[in-house]
């Protein structure tokens, strides 16, 4: 008789709210120890006294037995009781205990209905208190805020399958809700908006005289006796002075040009001007003959060499050359006798 819903509680979503979680992880949390010695024969204040004191994390099943936690023993105790809307929104409005209100909206998500759901849960996007939350491995840390997310957007949470919410536009456009959600912060933002409205004349008349400023400068810039600050520009932009250098610079230039048209040599001496100059004309460099320093690849021989000298001497090269004269003298250098006649 423990495991039975209350003969006085109604049918949520057209079904035994017992059967909102799963069958196998509903006999688990029947067969868990916590449920046998903690959760037997509790009343709605029992289980908010319950969750007050034992309550210390959130989640679903963990181990490789998968054992149900605490929350949601107790989550199945509040859908076999059915305590009435009133202890479901003081479980939800406590901002002393957490997990509290954590139980709760998790409640009201099994059973509420999708308008009162999303009129009772956005509000407590403003809470950003950490929750510990457990895994089927591990532990991890999570904020009220995004467990509130969780719960509207995702399909399942603590490994329990939610029923289906509707989005908030359709519930819009259907009439159930009034308008877009209203942050917390919009409070803010419209104190801050009337403080700027009153200083907004102020940033005018400031803009204004900016602006007239501006206008003067131009006036003086673009007016015949403002020569000097014309010059202090140009020189700002190009280093030079705009009176004598330019004319002296074009001169010059146009002289290098004409000489090296002609060939001619050039002797340039740059003007002197700023460091900040950079477009100065330099003379052509001339190329160094190089000298070939191991010499040609195509070098004629020494026999060649020898008979070329020998033949610029003699005054008939071609005779010279055919000649036993000639051969005899090159048979001697080598250390030969003469040729037999």
């Amino acid at each position: 008789m423990a495991n039975v819903t209350d003969p006085l509680a109604c049918p949520i979503h057209g079904t035994n709210p017992q059967n909102l979680i799963e069958y196998i992880t509903r006999q688990r949390i029947y067969d868990s120890q916590y449920w046998k010695e903690q959760c037997f024969g509790l009343t709605a204040v029992d289980v908010v006294e319950k969750a007050a004191n034992h309550l210390q994390a959130i989640g679903g099943s963990y181990g490789g037995n998968s054992k149900p936690t605490r929350f949601l023993c107790l989550i199945l105790k509040m859908l076999q009781i059915q305590p009435d809307e009133g202890i479901v929104d003081e479980l939800i409005n406590n901002e002393e205990f957490k997990y509290v209100r954590a139980l709760g909206v998790f409640y009201l998500r099994l059973t509420g209905r999708p308008a009162e759901i999303y009129e009772k849960l956005e509000p407590l996007y403003n809470d950003y208190r950490k929750l510990k939350f457990r895994n089927p491995t591990d532990w991890k840390l999570i904020f009220m805020d995004e467990f509130i997310d969780e719960l509207l957007r995702n399909e399942r949470v603590c490994g329990i399958a939610l029923p289906r919410l509707p989005k908030r536009e359709i519930l819009e456009e259907a009439g159930y809700l009034d308008g877009p959600r209203r942050s917390a912060v919009q409070n803010l933002l419209g104190e801050s908006q009337l403080h700027e409205d009153s200083s907004d004349n102020d940033k005018f008349e400031e803009y204004v005289k900016g602006v007239k400023k501006i206008q003067s400068l131009l006036e003086q810039m673009s007016g015949d006796g403002n020569n000097a600050a014309k010059q202090a520009l140009a020189t700002r932009s190009t280093g030079i002075s705009t009176t004598d250098s330019e004319s002296n610079y074009h001169g010059e230039k146009s002289e290098i040009n004409t000489k090296r048209k002609f060939g001619e040599d050039i002797a340039y001496d740059p003007p002197t001007s700023t460091k900040n100059e950079e477009t100065t004309l330099r003379p052509r460099k001339e190329k160094k003959k190089s000298k070939n320093k191991f010499g040609s690849l195509f070098k004629p021989s020494q026999t060649q060499t020898f008979i070329e000298e020998n033949s610029m001497t003699s005054g008939d090269n071609g005779n010279y050359e055919n000649s036993d004269e000639y051969w005899d003298e090159q048979r001697a250098k080598l250390g030969l006798k003469p040729l037999k006649k």
